[in-house]
């Protein structure tokens, strides 16, 4: 008998996987967000920095996302987004 992988999750991670969820949420929106940076009225070398330290951070919350969605979680999150692209047969 096969199980889908959303059934790994069991109740006791839903908290968890909600929580990794949130972190992987904002490290995508400070992502994307780093471009807009260029755009403030200060000093190029302040806003090179200041895009820099973003984007580190923006690393920093994905893996405590990951950290805290676990292998299983991070899996299903990935299928699900990369599902996207696959060719419909």
């Amino acid at each position: 008998m096969e199980t889908k992988k959303s059934e790994v999750i069991t109740k006791g991670k839903n908290t968890k996987f909600i929580i990794g969820m949130a972190f992987l949420i904002l490290s995508f929106t400070l992502y994307f967000c780093i471009p807009l940076i260029f755009f403030l009225p200060y000093d190029m070398k302040l806003l090179g920095s200041i895009a820099f330290g973003s984007y580190i951070i923006s690393w920093g919350l994905t893996a405590i996302a990951i950290f805290f969605m676990g292998k299983e979680g991070y899996s299903l999150v990935k299928d699900k987004v990369l599902s996207i692209f696959k060719r419909k047969k």
